[in-house]
Formats: structure tokens, sequence, C-alpha cells
């Protein structure tokens, strides 16, 4: 009866459920750090293709746009070199603001919102459909999905983080459409895998290596099962050739590729500001951090019942993995090879995945900033780690654990995940797990989204509603201006901003974000004459501190 009731009534409740949640609250919050420039990377996109397509009404609009963006924010990085993101989403976004003749940055900014909103949850539906293929629990199914947009810096990116959750769904669309290739292989399948992994490249080079090592994992099924070889040939080239064209149809980016300076071309993707980052109490430059920065932001950033879970997950594929690899030499071994069904191909291709993105992280000294968030796409393998680790001892102890037990469990930890998104909701981006002190917290950068801006701009209006013109300083790196863009006309005509000029200011505003050591430099030290009247914290984590003069 409850099987029953899972599998044909609950997916659909669990899912419209998620999606009206997503659409009460997309607008609580605030502006990203890199919002205004994907923005204006759209503009810029936007009128190359309307020029093209010799629609001078629409160009001309689009070329306005554009200037404006040009002459509000001039700090903004330069789109004509940071040319190769953008496509995908900041244009189809800057069109339908053309379209619809949008002018209040309120409303556009919450529109880009409610977008990646809505592409996530169409990436967690696939998701789901993924750990159906894979595992036959319901409980393991709707835990699964639970972690993957239950994990509350996952949760809260979905609603304003427009470049790294793309990626992760876009990933996620790709790997559930190459799974139904290796299961059915079918040429419908292989073609919206081929099209969701062009998408994915154009917005993260390292989308490219879905195609690359599919075609790895079609050899190594050669190799093992002796299959034909022009069979093999024909899945080869047409996975080339559709991934390829999908890729050039969309991205003009690639267009000038010259194959005679590929490493040029590719020279952009690696780019790295020279800037420093604080990491467990010292600053470092984002290009040389220590091996641990990526698991531990992981580590104290995801809930405690999440990591366990995945990390049982990991261990046990990785397990599985090892022996049969070193049982393949053993030629009178039976079954030694790397997977023995379509199910375990998709455990190894995960483990693979993350593995080589894991270690590639933590030893070629890449370059990150603002925690692991460039690294969010690895949360798809986390999520199926820890849903493949709980099939797994449901399934060792299958005789002493009853159903109702199992979905006992499912609702304890759906309800401390929605406890802790609703804890630090609209926050959610800067979650901490409970491992680090208050103390220990000031040892880690915490608002890198820079999410808070709009927030203490309305606090400082609230107190200042009668002035005609309020003085407002930036104690931080990260642009105090951008966030004026989420408040109502009227409030961001008031507000007048000033930069580190602190004796024109009449409040000062921070987020301890520094991009070198204040201990030292002394860059954004607050005049004694301002007093600390607000400071805004969730549990014991700070958020922001607004001073008045």
């Amino acid at each position: 009866m409850i099987n029953k009731f899972f599998n044909q009534k609950f997916p659909f409740i669990f899912f419209s459920i998620y999606f009206f949640i997503g659409l009460l609250i997309y607008k609580d919050f605030g502006i990203g750090i890199e919002e205004h420039f994907q923005r204006k990377n759209g503009f810029y996109w936007l009128k190359q293709f309307l020029f093209f397509f010799e629609l001078d009404n629409f160009s001309n609009l689009a070329t306005n746009k554009y200037q404006e963006i040009l002459m509000e924010y001039p700090l903004l990085p330069d789109t004509n070199y940071f040319n190769f993101y953008g496509i995908i989403f900041d244009l189809p976004l800057a069109f339908i603001e053309i379209l619809f003749s949008i002018e209040d940055s309120k409303i556009y900014f919450h529109l880009r919102h409610l977008s990646i909103f809505l592409i996530f949850f169409l990436s967690s539906i696939s998701f789901y459909l993924i750990l159906k293929k894979r595992f036959t629990k319901n409980s393991v199914i709707f835990l699964g999905v639970l972690f993957y947009i239950g994990t509350p810096r996952i949760f809260g990116d979905s609603f304003h983080n427009n470049k790294d959750i793309l990626f992760l769904s876009l990933l996620t669309l790709s790997v559930y459409f190459l799974f139904r290739f290796f299961t059915e292989s079918k040429n419908k399948h292989l073609i919206l895998f081929c099209l969701f992994s062009a998408l994915a490249t154009s917005s993260r080079i390292m989308g490219i290596y879905l195609p690359i090592f599919t075609i790895f994992f079609l050899f190594i099924e050669y190799l093992n099962k002796k299959n034909n070889l022009f069979f093999l040939i024909q899945q080869v080239v047409k996975i080339i050739f559709f991934y390829l064209f999908f890729l050039y149809l969309h991205y003009p980016y690639i267009w000038e590729l010259n194959i005679f300076e590929f490493s040029l071309w590719f020279k952009k993707f690696f780019y790295w500001m020279d800037i420093k980052v604080l990491f467990d109490g010292e600053y470092y430059s984002i290009k040389y951090l220590p091996r641990t920065y990526l698991p531990f932001w992981i580590f104290i950033s995801t809930p405690f019942v999440i990591l366990f879970f995945s990390v049982l997950g990991f261990l046990i594929l990785a397990k599985r993995f090892f022996v049969r690899l070193l049982n393949i030499k053993d030629k009178k071994i039976i079954n030694s090879d790397f997977w023995q069904t379509n199910k375990e191909k998709i455990d190894v291709f995960i483990l693979l995945s993350f593995t080589i993105f894991f270690t590639y992280a933590i030893f070629l000294n890449v370059a990150m900033l603002s925690g692991w968030r460039h690294f969010y796409f690895l949360h798809l393998f986390l999520s199926y780690f820890a849903a493949f680790s709980i099939n797994y001892y449901l399934n060792y102890f299958r005789k002493k654990i009853k159903t109702v037990y199992e979905y006992s469990l499912c609702v304890l930890i759906g309800s401390f995940l929605v406890y802790q998104n609703i804890k630090f909701h609209p926050y959610q981006s800067l979650y901490f797990n409970e491992y680090l002190s208050k103390k220990e917290i000031e040892n880690f950068q915490v608002d890198t989204p820079s999410l808070s801006r709009s927030h203490a701009l309305s606090y400082i209006f609230s107190k200042e509603n009668e002035k005609k013109k309020i003085y407002v300083a930036n104690s931080s790196w990260t642009p105090f201006k951008n966030g004026k863009d989420m408040l109502t006309e009227n409030q961001r005509s008031k507000f007048i901003f000033v930069g580190q000029e602190f004796d024109r200011a009449d409040y000062i505003y921070t987020n301890y974000i520094y991009k070198s050591d204040e201990k030292y430099n002394k860059n954004y030290n607050i005049p004694v004459e301002f007093k600390k009247i607000e400071e805004y914290f969730i549990g014991d984590i700070k958020i922001f501190s607004i001073y008045k003069k």
C-alpha cells in the first residue's frame, strides 16, 4: 500500500510542493556577486546576434542597454575578454528584458532568480529519474532527491547563482540521458545527451569531459565484451558529430577556434584574479591554495548527515572498483569486469567522474574563490553516493529493517534539512554546519556571494527614509553599489555611494570580505567616529554589520 502511494502519487505531490515553495520565495534573495556581469554579458552577445540577423530595432535596444550597463557599472570585468560564457542563460534573459520592455532592475533580477530556479527544478526531476533507474527502493530515491535539493548551500544558490547552478543542472540532465543511452542504446538518448553536453560545455568548459569520458566507457566495454568494432566506431562518430554540431550551433566562442593555437583558445578559461582569500585564519592567493581547501570547504558547509552517507557510498564503490581492478589480471576469475550490469556501469561513471575532478582540484593548484562554489557540480556525485550507501545498507539489513522504518528515516532527514533551510533563509548560500565554533567561523569568509548588500541597504533606508540623500560607504572588497538594484526606485534614488571615502559617509557597511589581510593593510579600517548600530547574525554566523556616524 505504502509503496504504491510512493510510486504513483508521491512524486507528483513532492515536486509540486517543491515547485510552489520556489515560486513563493524566489524574491527573497539578494543579488549575487557575478549577476551584474552576467547580465552585461547577455547584452554583449544579444546585440551581436541581433546585428547579425539584421534585426535593427532590437539590436539598437540591446546596444543601448549594454551601454547603460557600461556607464552605470564601469568596473565590471571586460566582456570583450570574458566572452566565453553566457549564451545559454544570459542571452535569453537579456532578450526577454528587451522583448517585454523591463526597466525596473528589481523585476529583471527577480526574473533571473526565477529562471535559474526553474532550470534547477527540472534537473531535480532528472536526478529523481536517475535514481529511479538505478534503485528500486522508494525510500532511497526520495532521500537522494532530498539530498540533491535540500543541501542548504545548493538550495540557496539555486535562486541566484546563474553560473555554477546552471552547470550543475545541465550536467545532471546530461548524465540522465547518458544513463538512458547506456541502458537502451537508442539514438534519441544519444542525441539528447550530446545536446545537453554541448550546453554544459558552453556554461563551463569542464563539460567537455562528458563526450570524452563516454567514448572511453564505450571503448572499455568493447574490450571487456569484445563487441563489434564497427558498432564501436559508429557510436563514437555519432557522439563526436552531434556534440560538435550542437556546440558549434549555439556557441560563438568556438567559431573563432584556431586549431593551430588551441592552447591560446583554452587560456581564457583558466584566468585567475590576483587576490587573496581568507581560509582557516590565513590569507592565500587563489592560485596557491592549500591542498585541503576544497575538501575542507565541502566538510564545513555540508550537513553532516549528507557527508556521512556520501563518504560511505564513495568508499563502498571505490572498494568494489579496486577489487575488480586487481582481479581483472587473473584470467581464472569470472565476472571480473569493471561493471557487470548497466546499473553498475552508472556507478563506475559517477565514481570516476568525482574522483578525477576532486583529484584535479586538489593537486593541480586550481584557482578557487568563494568556498567550493566553482565545484558545486560535485554535488551531483555526492548526492548519488549518499543514496547508494543508504541503498547498500538497507539491502544488507533487509531482514531486520521494516518498510515503516525506511520511510521514518526519510521523514527524519527531510525534517532536519527543511529546518536548516528555514533557519538560514534567505542566506542558505552561507550555511555552515556545526563543526566550527562561533570564533572559528571568523577564520573563513562568509558572505562571499555578497547577498547581504540589498538587505543592508533596506535596513539603512528604514532608518533614514526622511532624508533626501543617504551617503553610504563600503568597508569591504565587494561592490556595495550593485546591491541597490534589488530595491524600489524610490529607495535607489536616495543612496549616494562613496566607496571607501569614509569622511563623506553617513553609514558604513561591511560583510567582512577583504582581498588581503586587514591586520597588515588596514584598507577598510572604520573611523572611530562611526558606531556599530546593526550586526546581523544567523545563529553564530555573522553576516554583516552597519556603522553610523
